[in-house]
C-alpha cells in the first residue's frame, strides 16, 4: 500500500477506503524513486507545497483580470418573513473569463438602515435555492440559524456562474434565473462574488439600508473555500468565516480524495468542485489510456491548485474564523486542519479556528451543518459574536485552533 493512502485513511470518511483494493502505482520515466504516482497522476509532483513564485503568479493574474460589473438592476423584489429578498442582475467582466450575465440575491430585513453587507457563499454545486432547507444552501434557514446576522446585516448571496437560482414557493420573484458561463469552483466564482458585491453597493435600491464602506463574507464547504478566497482578494471584506470548506489542497486528506476522484469512486466524485477539478486539472495529466504522462504541464496544474487554496495566500487573508467538526463526512477536517497550520506563522488578520467533537465516531453530513448538532450550533454565537465585533472593531491577534 502506497505510504501516502496508509498514513491518512484513518482520518478520512469510509467511501475512500474503497481505492485501497485497487491498483495504485505505474512507473513514469524520469522520476525520483521517492516520487509517488498513483493511477497515472505523480502526487509528488502536484502536490508538493506552493513555491513562493508560484503564489505571486496567481497574484499576478488575478491582479490583470480587472473584474468590473456593469449593467446591474433589480430584477424581482419580495417579501420574505419581514424582510425584502431581491434578485439582482448585472454583467460580469473579466480579462481570461469574458462577459457573463450573473445573479445575485440581497435580503434587507425590516428597517435595515446603513447596515454592513455580509457576503453569504453557499455550499455544493447544485446551484442556490431561497427556500433551501439547510443554512449552507438557502436563504431562508440561514436567517432563520444566524438570527442576529440576519437582523443586523444586509446578506448578499452570489450564484455561482452555470448555476441555477431557484424561486420555488416565491412566484413574486419570477425565475428560476441560471448564471452564463462556465463554472470555475473557487477561481472565477470569486470573480462574480467581487463584482456582485459591488454592484449592489452601487444600486439606488439598497443606498439608504447598506453602508458600502462595511463589508465580510462567510461560506460553507464549497463556500467556505470561496468566502476565504473572496477576502483574499477584495479589500472591501475586512473579515471573514470559513465553515468546514476545503481550503487547502496540498494536504494528506486532499490527496486521497484526488485518489477517490481518479478511480470513480461515486462518492468522491460527488464531492464539490470534484468532478471540474477530475475534468480540468487531474484527468488531462494522464495519458489517453490513464497511464502516467512524465510531459504533462505540472506547472499549470499546480498553479490551478494553488489558486483554489486559500491557505497559500494566508498573509493576505483578514480577520478569519474557521469552524470543522472531526467527524464531518462531506469535507475531512484535514483541510481546515491544515488551513489553521499554515496561518500560525502568516503575517495576515486575526485567525483563530474551532474543531468540536473527538475522532473515533462515525462521520456524517449532520456534522456539516451549523445547525445539524449540539456541537456544531456553539459554533452559532461564536460567530456572531465574531462577525458583529469586526464591523466596528479593529483587527486582533492571532489565536491558536482550539478543539471543543
Amino acid at each position: 500500500m502506497p505510504r501516502l493512502l496508509r498514513s491518512r485513511l484513518g482520518a478520512l470518511p469510509l467511501l475512500l477506503a474503497l481505492v485501497l483494493s485497487l491498483p495504485a502505482c505505474d512507473s513514469g520515466g524520469g522520476e525520483t524513486s521517492t516520487d509517488e504516482i498513483l493511477f497515472g497522476v505523480n502526487y509528488t509532483r502536484l502536490f508538493a507545497a506552493p513555491t513562493a513564485g508560484e503564489v505571486q503568479a496567481v497574484r499576478a493574474d488575478w491582479a490583470a483580470r480587472a473584474t468590473a460589473s456593469s449593467n446591474a438592476s433589480v430584477v424581482a423584489s419580495t417579501t420574505v418573513d419581514g424582510a425584502t429578498v431581491s434578485v439582482v442582475r448585472h454583467t460580469v467582466t473579466a480579462a481570461g473569463g469574458g462577459s457573463v450575465t450573473h445573479y445575485g440575491v440581497v435580503r434587507v430585513p425590516a428597517g435595515a438602515q446603513n447596515l454592513p453587507a455580509l457576503v453569504v457563499h453557499h455550499g455544493g454545486d447544485n446551484g442556490f435555492a431561497i427556500s433551501a432547507t439547510t443554512s449552507n444552501t438557502g436563504v431562508r434557514q440561514f436567517a432563520a440559524v444566524f438570527q442576529g446576522l440576519a437582523g443586523s446585516t444586509v446578506q448578499v448571496w452570489p450564484v455561482y456562474r452555470s448555476e441555477t437560482l431557484s424561486t420555488t414557493g416565491f412566484p413574486a420573484l419570477g425565475g428560476p434565473y441560471t448564471a452564463d458561463g462556465d463554472e470555475s469552483p473557487w477561481d472565477y466564482d470569486v470573480d462574480d462574488a467581487i463584482a456582485l458585491l459591488d454592484a449592489v453597493q452601487g444600486l439606488d435600491a439598497f443606498a439608504a439600508s447598506l453602508d458600502d464602506t462595511r463589508a465580510a463574507a462567510i461560506g460553507f464547504s464549497r463556500g467556505g473555500n470561496t468566502a476565504a478566497l473572496h477576502a483574499v482578494r477584495d479589500p472591501a471584506v475586512t473579515a471573514v468565516v470559513d465553515y468546514y470548506g476545503p481550503t487547502d489542497f496540498f494536504n494528506d486528506d486532499a490527496q486521497l480524495l484526488a485518489t477517490g476522484v481518479l478511480t470513480g469512486n461515486p462518492g468522491a466524485l460527488g464531492l464539490p468542485g470534484a468532478q471540474f477539478l477530475f475534468d480540468n486539472v487531474l484527468n488531462p495529466l494522464r495519458n489517453a489510456d490513464g497511464t502516467y504522462n512524465a510531459d504533462a504541464d505540472y506547472a499549470d496544474a499546480r498553479l490551478a491548485v494553488v489558486r483554489r487554496s486559500a491557505s497559500a495566500f494566508e498573509a493576505d487573508l483578514p480577520n478569519t474564523q474557521v469552524h470543522h467538526h472531526v467527524l464531518d463526512g462531506v469535507v475531512p477536517v484535514g483541510f481546515s486542519r491544515a488551513f489553521a497550520a499554515a496561518a500560525e506563522g502568516g503575517a495576515g488578520g486575526s485567525f483563530e479556528a474551532f474543531f468540536y467533537g473527538t475522532e473515533g465516531g462515525a462521520r456524517g453530513g449532520q456534522y456539516h451543518a451549523p445547525e445539524g448538532t449540539d456541537e456544531m450550533r456553539a459554533s452559532i454565537p461564536r460567530v456572531e459574536s465574531f462577525l458583529t465585533a469586526q464591523f466596528g472593531a479593529g483587527a486582533a491577534v492571532r489565536r491558536p485552533a482550539l478543539a471543543l
